[in-house]
């Protein structure tokens, strides 16, 4: 007999995702899923939400993802992506650089070229706003204790202020940090290393006698670095400062104090408050396995980093958003093996971050600061799935954009004369079907028939295309922006993947190829929800 605390939910609850942890990763994973129409629920074992900065940086591959899902304006509004580092030697001020002295300016194919600056927290809150919108709350003090799994549902135990809940639902997402019960309870091992003399203090304080205009450095080649990044709209700096192996998991505002003192030789900068903190240790660990059933790792729960380059939020970021749509089209009909390529592509992506972190971390602790090299490496515009299960279509040696890599946004003009981004035709949870060229748009033409809700299709015509040959979905490339950036040199269809990626690049498509193409991400017979 059941505790009387104990409640049981089965599978006939309307919960069809369980996402577990309500960081960056999770309430990515539940904004895409829930958008879809898929009822997910979010549950995390914390009190409440963070209030320290944690990451500080979302890339520029992110800020596509933050486009899609709506909300990239408000990210813009609280962040900044241009603040110079201020390095210095004791009191000396040895000159200043950029985060991202390679990026390129935003043009028509990269509207969003530099790191973003903008404390962890706030990333969250945004996209609580945006969750809420969608109907769902984060259930904060709810913790897994318990997860067993058959060939139909996931059956989970919740312990929460009203006792312990068993819940049976079709799919969970793990996204519940480093330490992931999750992980543990399917049984995946955490394979790596951990560095315990390697330790960094990070937190949010609260400081005087330093300008905000500048990240403030004080590199070191012995690992003891200090510094001083502002964090946009709010009082406080986000200070990273190396300790030695032996120091206690939490300072004091006075030790804090002391250890700006010894790294920065000055006595004017004042710490007031110190708002929030933590000890990093080197620690770089990756899963082996993405999915284990119906139940998947995302972001910290399947890979950690060193902060290095701002690698670790982005990269679970992009996790979750390769997930979300997936779920939901298996949920709604298309074929499981679907689900097989979000472990196919995405771990990869984090053994190369992981390679990366590494490199950048050991520069850091030599003294090297961000912009010394590889700054367009941690942007992640050139992540790429060049192996994937969902990939249709030669790969061309030097093409601009091959099967597989990120769809690049352009600007076109609408049959009504207004000018519309790619990235706008994009956003939503449909596929896209770009035709360049007469025989691509009557193949595309069939298979907006064929998938009227799950695709959207749009004729990319050239310049003195006939006023009869536009209808509602003619693009006029009136620049010639949109075959530059696709490097377009004949008939030719692109089918865009809800995640932005090209997923299929023929010319002079065939129909029923590319039906069977759509047929790997779409169910056969019912649509699926948008």
């Amino acid at each position: 007999m059941r505790d009387t605390d104990e409640r049981e939910v089965t599978g006939s609850t309307k919960t069809q995702v369980l996402v577990v942890g309500a960081g960056p990763v999770g309430l990515v994973a539940a904004c895409d899923l829930a958008r879809r129409g898929i009822a997910v629920r979010v549950i995390d074992a914390a009190d409440g939400s963070s209030s320290g900065s944690r990451a500080k940086g979302l890339q520029p591959r992110s800020l596509e993802v933050l486009d899609d899902l709506g909300v990239v304006g408000r990210i813009m509004a609280s962040g900044r992506s241009r603040t110079p580092i201020r390095k210095y030697q004791g009191t000396t001020v040895l000159g200043t650089s950029e985060v991202n002295p390679d990026a390129q300016e935003p043009s028509c194919s990269t509207p969003y070229t530099r790191t973003m600056l903008i404390p962890q927290w706030r990333v969250e809150e945004v996209l609580r706003e945006r969750l809420g919108e969608l109907g769902v709350a984060v259930e904060y003090g709810s913790r897994l204790v318990g997860l067993e799994q058959d060939g139909e549902f996931a059956h989970v135990t919740i312990q929460n202020a009203g006792g312990r809940e068993n819940v049976s639902v079709p799919y969970v997402v793990g996204s519940d940090g480093a330490s992931s019960e999750v992980r543990k309870l399917i049984g995946v091992g955490f394979l790596g290393q951990t560095d315990e003399t390697v330790r960094m203090l990070t937190g949010d304080v609260e400081l005087s006698g330093l300008d905000r205009d500048f990240w403030h450095w004080w590199p070191s080649p012995d690992g003891k670095l200090l510094a001083l990044c502002p964090l946009a709209s709010t009082d406080t700096f986000q200070i990273q400062i190396g300790v030695s192996p032996d120091a206690a998991d939490e300072f004091s505002r006075e030790e804090i104090q002391s250890l700006i003192d010894q790294r920065s030789e000055r006595n004017d900068i004042r710490v007031r408050r110190v708002v929030s903190q933590s000890v990093w240790r080197f620690n770089v660990r990756m899963v082996d396995r993405y999915r284990v059933g119906r139940v998947f790792l995302a972001g910290d729960s399947a890979h950690v980093h060193s902060p290095a380059g701002g690698l670790g939020m982005n990269t679970g970021i992009q996790d979750a958003y390769n997930l979300g749509w997936k779920i939901a089209h298996v949920l709604g009909g298309a074929p499981e093996a679907l689900l097989d390529t979000y472990e196919e592509e995405r771990l990869p992506i984090a053994a190369d971050i992981l390679s990366l972190s590494s490199k950048l971390i050991s520069e850091r602790l030599k003294g090297g600061v961000p912009s010394e090299g590889r700054s367009t490496d941690t942007l992640q515009l050139n992540l790429n799935y060049p192996a994937s299960a969902l990939n249709d279509g030669p790969v061309r040696s030097g093409a601009v954009v091959n099967p597989g890599d990120r769809a690049p946004d352009s600007l076109v003009q609408a049959a009504d004369g207004t000018t519309t981004r790619f990235f706008d035709l994009f956003r939503g949870q449909h596929l896209t079907a770009l035709a360049f060229g007469p025989q691509s748009r009557k193949t595309a033409q069939v298979l907006a028939e064929r998938f009227p809700r799950e695709l959207r299709t749009f004729a990319v015509l050239p310049p003195d295309s006939p006023n009869a040959d536009l209808d509602a979905s003619s693009m006029i490339d009136h620049a010639g922006h949109a075959h530059r950036d696709y490097g377009i040199d004949g008939d030719t269809l692109l089918i865009v993947r809800p995640d932005g990626y090209v997923g299929m690049r023929v010319t002079d498509p065939d129909q029923a190829r590319a039906l069977d193409y759509l047929g790997r991400m779409l169910p056969s017979g019912r649509p699926v929800g948008c």
